[in-house]
């Protein structure tokens, strides 16, 4: 196996022949004219041709001079002299001789005879230290100038190398937490190498070097040096040296694959003037020393923020993946482009050699990402790690959409990428001879993003340009990710198939696109579903509203694609199917007979969102089940026409005890406290509709009520929190954002208030699209669901897996919404939620009180497919109930995947004291009162999927809760609000809105309720 050689630009290792002659060439450009003639070279070639081992001839053994191991100083006192030394060795010893590269003294080459004059090894065996000593003993070295003129002083430097020295240094394993673990060697005043041993059992299989070379100011000699590795066994490692773009090499990394139980002798060979080589190694395999962890993540997660240190420090990030079949997308990013990154797997091989751009790996579980600022480059205070999962066994990320066609193309297609959102992503169903041309634009003036195809097959990354084609040869992911040097940007990205006929996919010209949606029945006469009850006379018509409908979208759409099922005719006739409002053809779409029921798939252009249905004689009933629909392929998809959510890690922004973000001080009777909320706790500066904050009041001095409201707009009646002297109450608030503030109006008393932001709602298509739940626990620590069984003690944390539960998505979820409650608290306390896996704040979520039971509604970020619930004192059991999720807003031709939130100014839309909205008086044991809350208090009359609703709880007779569902649906066992007889209480509701309504049911007792809406999601 080859030796380990390292070496500064401009000089090259002689491979092979006598180093005298490769000397005499490297060095030919620095040398003065006189030395670096033809004649010269020529000379000294000849002159090299003659010694021992080429020639064969011998030299006297009575003119050679024995000398020990380690550096031997000599001298030349005539020209064209070779010194001959004897070496006190065995056979079958394997040795090294080193010399002087420049500097002081004669520059010497080295050759290796035994007692007959029989040639050992040339100059290349002995500097790599891989000479071994066969023929008969004892064995000399010759020893002759580069340049046969020279005469004067030389050195030599004996190393054995089939055993590990005493007198060679160990070079210590370090690791990536601590540097000190090196050794540092000088040359000059006549020293000029240096050897160092790494033990047999003291390396790993992978290890990484990392040598750093120094010197002064120096004109006179060009900086050169050679580092070798080599074993007790023979053999020196696999070792492949990293290149980086530097002018002269003073900070080099070096892979290295070592042999168990091989111990290894590390040759540096220098010159004799002032320089110093600084030596350390690091494993690079799983165990790793000093690595940060780092879980693979979904496309476009947030980064991991790290700093860089120094130029040359060496930083590691150990990202991990379920499966060895996982293929994981790895970069750095900074503000100039100047973090290298080198990725090994776990069994320490290189995936990806330095490099500045993004890689793609796989065939491991886990992955060593060392990173790195070379010397000479521009130093960024800190730079952001981005490790996608791209690809399992399954097939490309399921969290992106998948394109019906790109026979047409694809896009284009408009978006944002920030810090939170950090990727755009879409797969394509190419295959075998696809060539894709393709753009990525700045649309806001700005950096443009990054566009690449990653073709699965391959594991090739392939970048989008207008000038050369893509050609991923098999199904391919389309990534439009955030660049180096901006942490934001909006984009505008298009892709063009070169030839539709060559593994484009079928697109049909006359539609465009082709969308399928899971089958949902939208029309069925028998029932009256979706039009009139009843059977489709002779001659007549029924017209169906398909867009909006079952995951269509509103607009953008030509064509659906209907499973039309005719049954119960009572005579033989025929069913058209054609587009609203224009003139029937004679062609027919399902022929039967009296008493016949007969399916048939049928694709229909939509006009004004609609298809008809024309029966020709008799009587039938008509089903209809959608499986697609074709948007056009020129669409444009500018983002939804609401807002989308970015959740954040949970962030104290307000707190009147201790002056944080408002004046010090309690909020006095009728007094208001405005608080700026964009560009804080994570929340950008603009574009900005709405937050979400947990707000909590805590010693009021009476009862009272606080209202949270947009700053520079009316205050309504609504209320957000109602609460009685001394308690300490929270309650999450959906709040619009008018001049970047939010204010907060307490009506009565002084009271603290404190603001925890748990996420924001953006017009820019950068966050996530929300997806309603029917209400469904997934936790109670009383009998064990989902969590262990047992109260959560002090200091105690639960972690809840939610993603594939409870039909919340097993990828691409951003966040959860879920409604927390404390029950049987043994001591006053408080609970935070928070994204597994992260470092908690200093937000709380439930303040409680000994033995009290509270909920409230909780929007978490969702990390690791899971989320984990701190409890600050006393033991504590907790119920969490999902209500809904936010799933990864990425733009395909159909518009997001969720809904889209649209704040509203708050308004009271129910109160069972007065009648408002229901029934006037309260609501019994088992009653429900239903709300029609759509075409009410700025709601739209469709569309609707869900609203949010301040639900307040007042004068009850008995203890007793409260649950809030979508109308005509089936109640489960999840609870909204839980109250003691005479306790007034809120909590925010997220409730999914079917036949425009929703229900409150009341369990015991009787009780008061008022809703206020915050604002509503539609599709």
């Amino acid at each position: 196996m080859p030796r380990a050689s390292i070496r500064p630009p401009g000089r090259s290792a002689a491979h092979g022949t006598d180093r005298s002659t490769a000397r005499c060439t490297a060095r030919s450009s620095a040398r003065s004219s006189a030395r670096s003639s033809a004649l010269t070279c020529l000379l000294t070639v000849l002159f090299a041709l003659l010694l021992p081992g080429t020639a064969g001839t011998a030299q006297a053994a009575e003119d050679c001079a024995p000398v020990p191991m380690g550096r031997y100083a000599g001298e030349l006192t005539s020209a064209g002299q070779t010194a001959c030394l004897t070496l006190p060795v065995p056979r079958g010893a394997r040795i090294a001789a080193l010399t002087s590269r420049g500097g002081a003294g004669v520059e010497v080459g080295v050759t290796a005879v035994d007692a007959e004059g029989t040639a050992q090894c040339g100059s290349h065996d002995l500097v790599t230290g891989g000479c071994a000593l066969t023929g008969t003993a004892p064995y000399r070295l010759r020893v002759t100038a580069d340049d046969p003129a020279d005469t004067g002083a030389y050195g030599v430097h004996l190393v054995r190398t089939d055993e590990l020295q005493a007198d060679c240094p160990v070079l210590p394993a370090g690791t990536f937490a601590d540097d000190t673990a090196a050794v540092r060697t000088e040359t000059g005043g006549g020293v000029f190498s240096h050897c160092l041993t790494i033990p047999a059992g003291a390396h790993s299989a992978h290890e990484l070097l990392r040598v750093r070379y120094g010197l002064p100011d120096d004109t006179e000699e060009f900086p050169d040096y050679g580092l070798y590795l080599i074993g007790t066994d023979g053999d020196g490692p696999d070792c492949y040296t990293h290149p980086t773009q530097q002018q002269l090499k003073t900070d080099t990394l070096v892979s290295c694959s070592l042999t168990a139980g091989t111990g290894y002798t590390v040759l540096v060979e220098g010159q004799d003037a002032p320089r110093t080589h600084t030596l350390n190694r690091r494993d690079v395999t799983s165990g790793a020393q000093g690595c940060t962890p780092a879980a693979a993540t979904a496309i476009g997660a947030p980064a991991r923020t790290a700093s860089s240190e120094a130029n040359g420090s060496l930083r590691c990030h150990r990202v991990t993946t379920a499966a060895t079949t996982d293929q994981l997308r790895i970069d750095v990013r900074d503000g100039g482009d100047t973090t290298h990154l080198l990725v090994m797997d776990d069994a320490g091989a290189v995936k990806c050699h330095l490099r500045t751009s993004a890689c793609a790996v796989t065939g491991s579980t886990g992955y060593q990402v060392v990173t790195q600022v070379p010397a000479d480059w521009t130093l960024p205070a800190s730079y952001r790690l981005d490790a996608w999962r791209i690809a399992t066994a399954a097939g490309l990320a399921p969290e992106c959409p998948r394109a019906g066609s790109v026979r047409a193309g694809f896009g284009p297609v408009t978006g944002g990428l920030d810090e939170q959102r950090t990727a755009a992503c879409a797969v394509l169903p190419t295959s075998d001879g696809a060539r894709l041309y393709g753009s990525v634009t700045a649309t806001d003036g700005g950096v443009a993003a990054e566009g690449a195809l990653f073709g699965k097959r391959r594991g090739t990354w392939c970048a989008v340009s207008p000038s050369q084609p893509c050609e991923p040869n098999g199904e391919s992911l389309l990534l439009v990710s955030l660049p180096d040097g901006t942490d934001r940007t909006a984009y505008r990205t298009r892709l063009t198939c070169a030839d539709p006929a060559l593994g484009c996919e079928f697109h049909d010209p006359a539609h465009g696109w082709f969308k399928p949606v899971t089958p949902t029945r939208l029309m069925d006469t028998r029932s009256g579903l979706g039009v009139r009850q009843g059977k489709v006379g002779p001659g007549g018509v029924v017209t169906l509203q398909v867009t909006g409908r079952a995951g269509i979208p509103t607009t953008g759409v030509t064509a659906v694609v209907l499973n039309v099922t005719a049954t119960a005719p009572t005579a033989g006739g025929f069913v058209s199917v054609h587009p609203d409002g224009t003139t029937r053809t004679s062609a027919s779409n399902l022929n039967f007979t009296a008493g016949q029921t007969i399916p048939n798939l049928v694709v229909v252009p939509v006009v004004n969102g609609k298809v008809s249905f024309y029966n020709r004689a008799g009587s039938v009933d008509l089903l209809a089940d959608v499986t697609g629909y074709y948007v056009s392929g020129e669409q444009s998809v500018s983002g939804p026409l609401g807002s989308t959510y970015e959740p954040l890690t949970p962030t104290r922004l307000m707190d009147t005890r201790s002056g944080l973000g408002v004046a010090q001080g309690k909020v006095g009777p009728g007094g208001v406290a405005t608080l700026q909320v964009t560009g804080k706790g994570g929340i950008p500066a603009e574009d900005v509709t709405a937050v979400v904050l947990n707000v909590t009041a805590t010693a009021p001095t009476s009862g009272s009520f606080v209202s949270v409201h947009p700053d520079g707009t009316t205050r309504t009646s609504a209320s957000n929190l109602n609460f009685t002297a001394g308690q300490t109450i929270p309650n999450l608030v959906v709040v619009p954002v008018v001049n970047g503030k939010v204010n907060f109006y307490n009506r009565a008393g002084s009271v603290d208030l404190l603001a925890d932001v748990a996420g924001y709602f953006t017009k820019r298509v950068t966050g996530a699209t929300y997806k309603p739940l029917s209400p469904t626990r997934l936790m109670d620590t009383r009998s064990g669901l989902g969590v262990a069984q047992g109260k959560v003690g002090p200091g105690g944390t639960v972690t809840l897996p939610v993603e594939g539960i409870a039909g919340v998505p097993a990828a691409g979820v951003r966040a959860v919404v879920l409604n927390v409650t404390a029950t049987a608290p043994t001591a006053g306390g408080f609970v935070s939620v928070h994204p597994d896996g992260t470092t908690r704040t200093s937000a709380s979520n439930l303040n409680f009180t000994a033995g009290q039971t509270i909920p409230n509604l909780v929007v978490v970020p969702v990390v690791n497919g899971k989320v984990s619930f701190y409890n600050r004192a006393g033991s504590v059991d907790l119920l969490a109930v999902v209500t809904g999720y936010y799933l990864s807003c990425e733009q395909s031709v159909s518009g997001p995947l969720g809904s889209t939130y649209e704040p509203l100014t708050p308004t009271r839309l129910m109160d069972t004291r007065s009648g408002l909205g229901v029934a006037q008086g309260k609501v019994g044991p088992g009653g429900v009162a239903t709300l029609q809350v759509t075409g009410k208090g700025g709601i739209p009359a469709e569309d609707v999927t869900a609203v949010v609703l301040n639900v307040t709880a007042t004068a009850p007779t008995s203890g007793s809760f409260v649950s809030v569902h979508p109308d005509g649906t089936t109640r489960t066992s999840a609870s909204n609000l839980n109250f003691t007889a005479g306790q007034t209480i809120p909590n925010l509701v997220v409730v999914p809105v079917v036949n425009g309504k929703v229900s409150f049911y009341n369990k015991a007792g009787s009780v008061d309720l008022l809703a206020d809406v915050a604002g509503y999601y539609t599709s």
